[in-house]
C-alpha cells in the first residue's frame, strides 16, 4: 500500500478524539431516589450489557469513519493490477522475423503480437519511457519516446524475411535500460519463442531485469519450406548452355508426411519448368539456354501457413566463355583446373593480348596485360622472391605488398565478402598482405586469415582489375587445391569475379551485401533505390529477392537474397528453459486478456478515495441509526438515569 498525499495521514491523530470522549468523558446523569421502583433494578441490569455494546459499536463506527476520511485525503492505493503506476522504462521487443508471418487460423502471428503490445500501452502514461526493438530488423535504431511514439513505432512494424536473434535483442534491451535514470525497468518480449532464435551458450541475457514474455503462441503448425536452390551444381551456365536447377526441401516435422509439393521454375518472369518435391528431398528442373545478360529467377512452391519460405531466388550472368591467359607458371593445380574448365566449355584459352582474364605468377608485370583484362596475382612459394613481386606491384600502382608470415599454423578463411568456393578452406602459414596507400585506387579485402587480409581486389593505375592472394595455390599453402572447391574457385575467378556475376554465392536476408566497385546505387526487391555509401556495404536487407546494383542506366550485378532456413523450424523453446535463455526474473503470460494486466509490474493499483468515502457515508448512516435507537424504558427521561 502507498499514499500519494502522505502528509495528510497526520490527520489520523484525530481518531483519538472519539476514543477519549467515549472512554473518559461520560455524561453525569442526575440521580433521583425513587424507592418504589427498586424492583426494576433487575431489568436495568439486563439492558446494561446491550447499552455498552451499542456504545462500543458507536465508537468503532466513528473511529473507522475518521480513519477512512484520512485515508481518502491521503489518497491511499493498493499495489496491484490497476492502471496507475510509477514512471517505468520499458523495452518492447517485437519478433518480426520471418516466422512471424505464420498464419494461424485467420490471424497472422505478427498481428497478434502487435495487438498485445498496443494493449499494454493503454495503461502507459507520459512519464514512462519506451524503446521498440524489432528482432527481425536489428539494424534499425531504437529511439526512446513516450507512449504515442511507441504506438507509432509498433504500427509501422512489418514482417521481415530475416532471422530473429532474440538473445541479441535481450542483451541490447538490457543495455538500453541501463541508460535510463528511472527506477522501474522491464522488458516486454512478444515472440513465438522460436528455438532457433536463441544463441546457445549465452545465459540469462536480460540478467535480473524483469521480463514479461508472451507464451500464448500456437504450436505444432505444419510448415513445408524450400531450403536451397543451386544453378548448375554451383557453376552457372554461360550463354547458350543448358543446365539444371537443383531444389531442396526442408525436413517435415512429421516423418510420416510424404506429400509431394508442386514446384514452378520462373526465369525472367516466365514459367520455364515444373516438378514435385516431397519434404526432406531434392529434385532438379531443366533450365533452357539463355541469351547474354543477367538471368533472374526463382523456384516457387504452393503456399502454406508460412508463405515467406516457399520461394527461393537465384541470379547469374549469362555471357560468352571468357578468354583466359596464363603468364608465368601458376602451378600444377591451377593448370589442371583450367584444362578441365576448357574441356567443359567454361573458358577459352588464348594469348595474353586478347585475354579477358590473366592468371600471373609473381614474376609477371601487370602492365603486360590488356587494359580491359582482369589480373589474378599469385605469390611465389619462395619467400625470397617477394621483393621482386612487391616491386612489380608498386610499379603497377597496386597499394598492397606481400610480406613473409609471422608464424605457422592452419587458420580458416573468413569474412563478410568470402567467396562461396573458399568456404571451409584453411591456409597454412600465409604471407601477410599489407597496404601502403589506400588512396591508390579502389581496394578492399574479400577474405581474411587470422584477422589479416588474404584475398584483396582493386583497380590499379592503368585501370586493371586485380586480385591478389596471400598464398600460392599449392598443397603447401592451402587446403584448396586438394578440395572440390579448387575447380569452383578458378571458375569463380574467370566467370564470376572477372565478369561481375552473381553466381552461387549464398546470401540470406539480413546479411550485409558487398557492393561491386563499379556500382553507385542498389535497387531493393521492393523497388526502393538507394545510393551506395563509402563503406561499399548494403545493410538493411530485410527483403528476400533480387538486389540490383547499377551505375547510371547499366546493371553492374544482381544478387539473390533468400530467407534463412533457421526461420522455417517453428518449434518453440520449452518453458523450463526461460530462466537460462531469457533472464532470472521472468513472468510468462499465456492469455491475451492477462497481458496488459501483467505489464508495468510496479503499478500501484487504483486509488481508494472513492470507496473510502462511500464507506464513510455508510458508517455515518449506521451510526445515526444506532444513536437514535434503543429502548429507553417507560420511566426514563432524556439525560436521566434511574436507580
Amino acid at each position: 500500500m502507498g499514499a500519494l498525499n502522505p502528509l495528510f495521514l497526520l490527520a489520523g491523530l484525530s481518531i483519538a478524539v472519539p476514543i477519549y470522549l467515549h472512554l473518559f468523558h461520560r455524561h453525569q446523569a442526575r440521580r433521583l431516589s425513587f424507592p418504589a421502583l427498586r424492583y426494576l433494578e433487575r431489568t436495568e441490569r439486563e439492558h446494561a450489557r446491550q447499552i455498552r455494546l451499542r456504545q462500543i459499536l458507536l465508537m468503532i463506527a466513528r473511529v473507522l469513519a475518521l480513519a477512512l476520511v484520512v485515508g481518502a485525503g491521503g489518497r491511499l492505493f493498493f499495489g496491484g493490477r490497476g492502471a496507475s503506476h510509477p514512471p517505468t522504462a520499458a523495452v518492447i521487443i517485437i519478433d518480426n522475423s520471418l516466422s512471424s508471418g505464420l498464419v494461424v487460423g485467420e490471424v497472422r502471428v505478427l498481428d497478434e503480437l502487435k495487438a498485445l503490445a498496443l494493449s499494454a500501452l493503454e495503461d502507459a502514461n507520459d512519464d514512462d519511457r519506451f524503446w521498440v526493438l524489432r528482432a527481425g530488423e536489428p539494424w534499425l535504431p531504437a529511439i526512446p519516446g513516450g507512449p504515442a511514439d511507441a504506438r507509432r513505432a509498433i504500427d509501422a512494424v512489418e514482417a521481415s524475411a530475416a532471422r530473429g536473434d532474440l538473445t541479441d535483442a535481450l542483451v541490447r534491451a538490457s543495455r538500453l535500460l541501463g541508460t535510463s535514470d528511472l527506477e522501474h525497468r522491464e522488458i516486454h518480449l512478444l515472440s513465438d519463442l522460436q528455438a532457433t532464435a536463441f544463441t546457445t551458450g549465452t545465459t540469462a541475457p536480460a540478467d535480473s531485469i524483469p521480463v514479461i514474455v508472451w507464451e500464448g503462441h500456437a504450436t505444432g503448425a505444419p510448415n513445408r519450406a524450400l531450403s536451397d536452390v543451386v544453378v548448375g551444381g554451383g557453376l552457372p551456365p554461360l550463354e547458350g548452355q543448358r543446365t539444371d536447377v537443383t531444389v531442396a526441401a526442408l525436413e517435415a516435422d512429421d516423418a510420416a508426411d510424404t506429400t509431394h509439393v508442386p514446384l514452378r521454375l520462373v526465369v525472367n518472369e516466365r514459367i520455364r519448368g515444373a516438378a514435385t518435391l516431397p519434404a526432406g528431398a531434392q529434385t532438379t528442373i531443366a533450365l533452357p539456354p539463355t541469351g547474354t545478360g543477367w538471368v533472374q529467377g526463382y523456384v516457387d512452391a504452393d503456399p502454406d501457413a508460412l508463405r515467406a519460405d516457399d520461394r527461393r531466388f537465384f541470379a547469374y550472368r549469362s555471357r560468352t566463355a571468357p578468354t583466359v591467359a596464363v603468364a608465368g607458371d601458376p602451378g600444377l593445380f591451377v593448370r589442371e583446373a583450367l584444362t578441365v574448365l576448357e574441356e567443359a566449355g567454361r573458358i577459352v584459352r588464348g594469348p595474353l593480348a586478347s585475354a579477358d582474364v590473366v592468371i600471373a605468377d609473381g614474376a609477371t608485370s601487370m602492365s603486360d596485360a590488356p587494359t580491359t583484362a582482369a589480373v589474378v596475382v599469385l605469390p611465389p612459394s619462395d619467400a625470397t622472391l617477394l621483393p621482386a613481386l612487391n616491386r612489380r606491384l608498386g610499379e603497377s600502382g597496386v597499394p598492397w605488398s606481400v610480406a613473409p608470415a609471422l608464424g605457422a599454423g592452419s587458420v580458416p578463411l573468413e569474412g563478410l565478402r568470402l567467396p562461396a568456393p573458399l568456404s571451409g578452406v584453411e591456409v597454412r602459414a600465409p604471407f601477410r598482405l599489407t597496404i601502403e596507400d589506400r588512396a591508390s585506387g579502389q581496394t578492399r579485402s574479400l577474405a581474411e586469415a587470422g584477422g589479416e587480409p588474404w584475398l584483396v581486389e582493386g583497380t590499379d593505375a592503368a585501370g586493371h582489375r586485380y586480385l591478389v592472394l596471400a598464398s600460392p595455390l599449392d598443397a603447401t599453402g592451402t587446403t584448396l587445391p586438394v578440395s572440390t572447391g579448387m575447380l569452383r574457385f578458378v571458375d569463380w575467378v574467370a566467370n564470376e569475379w572477372a565478369g561481375a556475376g552473381g553466381g552461387d554465392v549464398r546470401w540470406t536476408a539480413g546479411s550485409h551485401l558487398s557492393a561491386p566497385s563499379a556500382a553507385s546505387h542498389v535497387r531493393f526487391p521492393g523497388g526502393a533505390e538507394i545510393e551506395i555509401d563509402g563503406t561499399r556495404m548494403v545493410r538493411g536487407t530485410g527483403e528476400a529477392g533480387h538486389y540490383t546494383f547499377t551505375s547510371g542506366d547499366s546493371v553492374v550485378s544482381v544478387l539473390a537474397v533468400n530467407p534463412p532456413t533457421e526461420e522455417s523450424a517453428l518449434a518453440p523453446i520449452e518453458s523450463d528453459a526461460y530462466g537460462a535463455l531469457l533472464g532470472s526474473d521472468v513472468t510468462a503470460v499465456g492469455r491475451a486478456a492477462a497481458w496488459p494486466r501483467s505489464t508495468f509490474r510496479a503499478r500501484q493499483g487504483p486509488e481508494l478515495w472513492w470507496p473510502f468515502l462511500l464507506a464513510v457515508f455508510g458508517l455515518m448512516l449506521a451510526e445515526t441509526m444506532m444513536a437514535t435507537s434503543g429502548d429507553r424504558g417507560p420511566f426514563r427521561r432524556k439525560g436521566d438515569e434511574v436507580e
